[in-house]
């Protein structure tokens, strides 16, 4: 899994409906309210972490996909890539990811 889309897709894929609706009122995403319109699979946090640790050396155009997406999870997600891409101290991979 190296492309925002596969990753999307796969955490779809472990959406659960009831989670999401939660997530939807907890995150107040109603007309007005400060995460209108937002979106979610309904998946845990845990479990994007478990999906992250996969492609933690996705391209940043990729990361940027995911930052970009409608998607609760999968902003998180890129954030999460990020943050695992920059606490490795190893600059010789920060310079392959990000040029």
């Amino acid at each position: 899994m190296k492309t925002a889309q596969e990753l999307i897709e796969a955490l779809s894929q472990e959406g659960d409906p009831v989670r999401a609706q939660h997530s939807t009122r907890f995150f107040k995403t109603g007309p007005g309210e400060y995460g209108e319109g937002d979106k979610f699979f309904g998946i845990t946090v845990p479990t994007t972490r478990k999906h992250v640790r996969a492609v933690q050396n996705m391209s940043l155009l990729e990361v940027q996909k995911l930052l970009a997406s409608e998607w609760h999870e999968a902003r998180l997600a890129g954030c999460l890539v990020l943050v695992q891409q920059f606490t490795r101290d190893n600059t010789e991979d920060r310079q392959k990811i990000y040029t």
